[in-house]
């Protein structure tokens, strides 16, 4: 009996453990906005505030976070255009004119690598990524001083070094390859997080649409809240 009880509570904390490898969405606030985009932008991530906890220091560092930056927005921009809309990537501080297009900025509050060896040798979530951005989505046609559209994602990754996200047929996974090329040593479980985040955001703007009357049920990607 002990040793079902034992083997039971062991199955239990690894399913728990596992179940870490994701990421959710927290909504902060929404506002009405009057039609569906043509386009959507996607400016690079802000790292000025974020809490960066990673085997870098000095201009490795830099080149982390540079790399990093670019990584999401082209996931962001890939993710977009494949399952919902035409998006193209942007400067943050290139100017805009009114037109019928979105604008995604985003920010990352917390990058912490974890540690690749553990993740390889014990997995389970030993070890893990763990990465929190705060995004904000603007109306060019309305207002690109004030989003309509706010939210946070959260989550982190028990990913194996080597792991892929969803093997090498995924665009997403393919466009984060091609954005990290010569980027080095870069830890893979934040690759991982990287294309999770991207889906969520893909997701939210889906869900805040299809809620909007703009698209139709079958084309609506449910988001992963962070209740769920």
């Amino acid at each position: 009996m002990t040793l079902i009880v034992k083997s039971t509570a062991g199955l239990a904390l690894i399913l728990a453990l596992a179940s870490c490898a994701s990421v959710s969405v927290e909504k902060a606030a929404e506002q009405a906005t009057p039609q569906m985009p043509q386009k959507i932008y996607v400016a690079d991530f802000d790292i000025a505030n974020g809490n960066f906890k990673v085997d870098r220091e000095g201009a490795e560092l830099v080149d982390f976070k540079q790399n990093l930056r670019t990584m999401m927005q082209t996931a962001s921009v890939t993710d977009l255009s494949h399952r919902l809309i035409p998006a193209v990537p942007t400067t943050k501080e290139q100017g805009f004119q009114p037109e019928n297009a979105w604008l995604i900025r985003g920010e990352f509050t917390k990058v912490n690598q974890g540690s690749r060896l553990l993740r390889g040798t014990i997995g389970f979530g030993a070890g893990g990524t763990k990465m929190e951005t705060n995004i904000y989505v603007y109306d060019l046609n309305q207002n690109s001083n004030t989003p309509f559209l706010t939210f946070s994602t959260t989550g982190g990754s028990n990913a194996e070094p080597g792991a892929v996200t969803g093997g090498a047929t995924d665009p997403v996974v393919a466009a984060i390859g091609m954005a990290a090329s010569g980027a080095g040593n870069f830890a893979h479980g934040l690759t991982e997080d990287t294309a999770r985040t991207a889906r969520e955001i893909t997701a939210e703007l889906s869900d805040y649409m299809y809620r909007s009357g703009w698209i139709s049920k079958d084309k609506w990607i449910e988001p992963k809240k962070v209740s769920q």
